[in-house]
């Protein structure tokens, strides 16, 4: 979970000589002033060797089920420095929208409903990778983890469930920096920390299932699990 994210661009002259360049950062105005901790506003800065300036405040015209505006509760940053993904409150279930990073603003491109089972979010997190975000949601207790890989279209790509079906409960996921493969992090309750790393090779529209999809390796050993969940 992020509160403050940051971007760097290198900007290019048309002759081909470099600009200096520009770090933009990305952070919740007035945390823990909005619903569940929550802040007022996205705020979009730039920083250079020799200034840093607010570009944007962008406050979501969207009311929530307080009859208020949402209010942003978390945010992730794209390794590529140029998309960001923040869950707001919503209806009934939080909502992620994505923005494209630009030098003159946030430009929001899809919104999403976060699957909590509530108004908060019951502990979800949002992890954001090269093109994709994974979204670790928690909607009842006792049921074990939803976990849901969007890329930056808003299209789910990924996604893994576990209830104890087969034995073991999803505690998070994991996808590695190339797409090749998902890490289904798991244990024998549903409460963390997980015990059991499943390898699957990462596939677009893949829904895995114990039950169902057979993982290309598993592995108690404690020391890699957590070097990949914990």
């Amino acid at each position: 979970m992020k509160l403050f994210a940051t971007t760097a661009v290198l900007g290019i002259l048309a002759g081909g000589s470099a600009m200096a360049a520009t770090d933009y950062t990305v952070g919740i105005a007035n945390v823990g002033s909005g619903l569940f901790g929550g802040g007022t506003a996205i705020e979009l800065y730039a920083t250079t060797d020799s200034s840093i300036k607010l570009v944007q405040t962008y406050v979501l015209h969207q009311k929530d089920f307080t009859g208020n505006l949402a209010s942003p509760l978390i945010l992730a940053l794209d390794p590529a420095r140029d998309f960001v993904y923040v869950a707001y409150t919503g209806l009934s279930q939080p909502n992620v929208v994505g923005f494209k990073i630009t030098p003159t603003g946030l430009d929001l491109q899809w919104e999403k409903e976060l699957a909590t089972g509530d108004s908060s979010l019951q502990g979800a997190t949002l992890t954001a990778g090269p093109g994709y975000v994974i979204e670790n949601t928690y909607p009842a207790p006792g049921v074990g983890t939803w976990v849901h890989v969007l890329d930056e279209a808003g299209a789910e790509i990924l996604s893994d469930y576990d209830d104890g079906g087969g034995g073991v409960w999803v505690i998070s996921g994991q996808v590695d920096a190339t797409k090749t493969f998902y890490y289904s992090c798991r244990n024998t309750t549903s409460s963390p920390p997980a015990t059991l790393v499943s390898v699957y090779a990462f596939k677009v529209g893949e829904d895995v299932h114990t039950w169902s999809t057979k993982p290309a390796a598993s592995t108690h050993n404690p020391v890699y699990v957590q070097s990949v969940c914990n």
